[in-house]
């Protein structure tokens, strides 16, 4: 079954009268009550003692001329909360008035309100007077949002579930009106269960009131623009208008159209119209402007003026352009607005979209046409893009086309309750605030006695004597205190700066100090079996994580030698003295080396070296002979017959000048020329071979 009504989109301005007739509101706006008129003081509370208080007597008007014995007393009765309630409210109660509030209140309590957070001094967050004042103005409203419907309401948790449901329709941006539709099918103008939406923005503010939710329709059957007969044309003096502007990163776009859009359509007895704007489609486009000026740095976002006043002003040539075009951007808005106040003065609504400091060209300036107070100006109730004339054209679009639904009863009343209960306070419990961590004291460096100090600065010192090779003032430090620091195989503790776990003998063997290695050995007799303290750390097996053996093979000072002299003299001493050490096995020391072995091994290294230099030359005198016999041969060029003595001019010396290479080739036969050119070709190989040996 079609349904012509709602076939084509529905314009706001112009809905069917068919359609009008069918509509109601679908939630009601819960009425706001009335402010309650100051009842007379001789009328709002009932005097607990005498009606006349002497003057200069300890006594509280607010609570009913309450007399006290003393200033103590009081002053207790200032702090209470009786006292406070009768202060705040609007009319005083008694104290036992007041206690049966509250024990009313204790009992019917909301289950939001049980679940309050508490602050960390275990106050809730709202305390019992600010509860019962609350509940006053929330049983205010329920109460004249009873009379009005003709209901009641039984509990303060109702009543508050009203509240939240009166703000969740204020909050909405669209109003819903229900489709009641005739029961019979064949009458049907629309389906069952249609609602359709208007932008709130649009409803005439000065006929809805929100004490009557029936003005909502009402308001849609004000805007509604009168029908045309056949043949008739309107006035354009009152003729309808909205007003749209939009000002965004130096953007700005205005537009003013008339709320009765073009006739385009042929066939409904009014003259066709042509549409001026492109893109406009039926909307009426009076009057419209868009401009740009440079004010925003690119992907930087905000004003150079907010840049400015967020931090320094900055003195670049793009800051001044910015500055410059977000003045120009102003006057020529303000411009604008001056050359459209007529058709500004006499629209219905305006629609602004600005920042805050972008409203400043639209008022709050002298002679500005629009007031900051002004009740036309709305702001766009939906997202909207760059300031463009087809951004304002589909705003307008947007806002003056209905939303149509087809949803049930229970899927309505759902989606309320879920709206309604986002609106309620999330009210989180609040954890018990975990303890400070409690940060682990750090040991305090142990106070050290001057014994203790001067034994680290001598272990320090023969460490540093050690790394540098300082051999001489090492001998006589030792001399002094070699007992003291333990002997010369001690190892270093940990506090030393460098070469923990080492003794001297490691140390000296990995810095490269030969003479100072040799006296160790010698003099000294340090031991060379020693294993490195962090390679003989025990470590974990996998197969028993409790079980540990040190590490197969650590490392001793001939290991960490680093360089060969140094390793030298290990195998040297290994082979004098065999009897001190296991230098092969404990030592890691590969074999002895002697005298006649050491000069053997240079002997084998001079003959090397001497046999590559011999493979050098030979190479390289290979190279020149094929580079001679790949040369071409060169032509036979006959000399030129010698001058004769007497053309010979200038000066001339004994024996004749210094000899060029190419005079002394003159005269020479071709033969002759390539044998001496190959002579000098290998007197320079031979050159660099020498260079080479060297």
């Amino acid at each position: 079954m079609s349904y012509p009504l709602i076939q084509r989109p529905l314009y706001a301005y112009q809905l069917p009268q068919q359609l009008l007739d069918i509509l109601s509101v679908r939630s009601a706006v819960a009425p706001v009550a009335e402010p309650e008129q100051p009842e007379p003081a001789s009328e709002q509370l009932e005097p607990r003692t005498a009606p006349h208080v002497p003057a200069g007597s300890l006594s509280c008007q607010a609570c009913g001329n309450v007399v006290f014995q003393n200033v103590d007393e009081q002053r207790r009765h200032f702090r209470s909360d009786w006292h406070r309630f009768n202060v705040a409210g609007k009319r005083g109660v008694t104290e036992e008035e007041f206690e049966a509030m509250d024990d009313l209140s204790s009992l019917s309590g909301s289950a939001s309100e049980s679940d309050e957070a508490t602050n960390t001094d275990g106050s809730t967050a709202t305390d019992r007077v600010t509860r019962l004042l609350r509940r006053q103005t929330l049983r205010a409203n329920t109460d004249a949002n009873a009379a009005g419907t003709g209901g009641e309401i039984d509990s303060d948790q109702e009543a508050e579930e009203q509240e939240y449901r009166r703000r969740a329709e204020l909050r909405t941006a669209i109003v819903w009106y229900q489709a009641r539709d005739s029961p019979d099918a064949e009458k049907k103008l629309v389906p069952d269960d249609t609602q359709l939406g208007v932008y709130r923005a649009l409803l005439p503010r000065s006929v809805i009131a929100p004490s009557q939710p029936s003005t909502l329709l009402e308001a849609l059957y004000a805007m509604q623009l009168p029908p045309l007969e056949s043949g008739e044309s309107f006035d354009p003096f009152e003729e309808r208008k909205v007003t749209l502007l939009m000002v965004a990163g130096g953007h700005f776009a205005g537009m003013v159209v008339s709320l009765r859009p073009l006739n385009l359509a042929q066939g409904k007895g009014l003259k066709p119209e042509r549409q001026e704007v492109k893109g406009a489609g039926e909307v009426r486009v009076l009057k419209h402007k868009t401009f740009h000026r440079y004010t925003t740095r690119k992907k930087q976002g905000g004003s150079q003026s907010l840049n400015d006043n967020a931090k320094s002003k900055a003195n670049s040539a793009g800051a001044m352009l910015r500055r410059y075009g977000e003045q120009s951007l102003k006057e020529e808005i303000q411009q604008l607005m001056i050359e459209w106040e007529d058709e500004i003065q006499s629209s219905e609504k305006i629609f602004l979209r600005a920042s805050t400091a972008g409203k400043r060209s639209f008022w709050g300036y002298p002679g500005a046409v629009l007031e900051k107070g002004d009740e036309r100006v709305s702001v766009f109730p939906f997202p909207t893009r760059r300031p463009t004339l087809s951004e304002l054209i589909r705003c307008w679009q947007e806002l003056t086309r209905v939303k149509i639904t087809h949803l049930t009863e229970d899927a309505i009343k759902a989606l309320e309750e879920a709206y309604i209960a986002s609106l309620q306070p999330k009210t989180r419990p609040v954890p018990a605030p975990a303890p400070p961590p409690v940060k682990p004291a750090k040991e305090a460096p142990p106070k050290l006695s001057p014994e203790e100090e001067a034994f680290r600065e001598r272990r320090r010192r023969a460490m540093d004597m050690v790394r540098k090779g300082r051999l001489e003032p090492l001998v006589t430090f030792w001399e002094k205190h070699g007992e003291a620091l333990g002997g010369v195989d001690a190892k270093a503790e940990a506090w030393v700066d460098e070469g923990q776990g080492q003794t001297l003998l490691m140390t000296a063997a990995q810095a490269g100090q030969e003479d100072v290695v040799r006296w160790l050995l010698e003099a000294q007799r340090a031991d060379p079996t020693v294993i490195y303290a962090i390679d003989a750390t025990p470590v974990a097996t996998d197969d028993d994580a409790e079980e540990k053996k040190p590490a197969p093979r650590g490392r001793t000072a001939y290991d960490l030698a680093s360089t060969k002299g140094v390793r030298n003299i290990f195998r040297r001493l290994a082979h004098d003295h065999p009897d001190w050490y296991d230098w092969i096995g404990a030592g890691h020391v590969p074999s002895g080396l002697s005298e006649e072995r050491e000069q053997e091994q240079d002997k084998k290294r001079t003959e090397r070296r001497k046999g590559l230099k011999d493979k050098l030359k030979e190479r390289e005198a290979k190279r020149v002979a094929e580079q001679e016999a790949a040369a071409p041969e060169p032509e036979t060029v006959q000399p030129p017959p010698p001058p004769p003595s007497s053309a010979r001019t200038g000066p001339q010396k004994l024996g004749g000048g210094k000899p060029n290479s190419d005079s002394s080739l003159t005269g020479l036969t071709p033969e002759m020329r390539a044998r001496i050119e190959r002579e000098r070709r290998a007197r320079a190989a031979e050159a660099r071979l020498a260079n080479l040996g060297r």
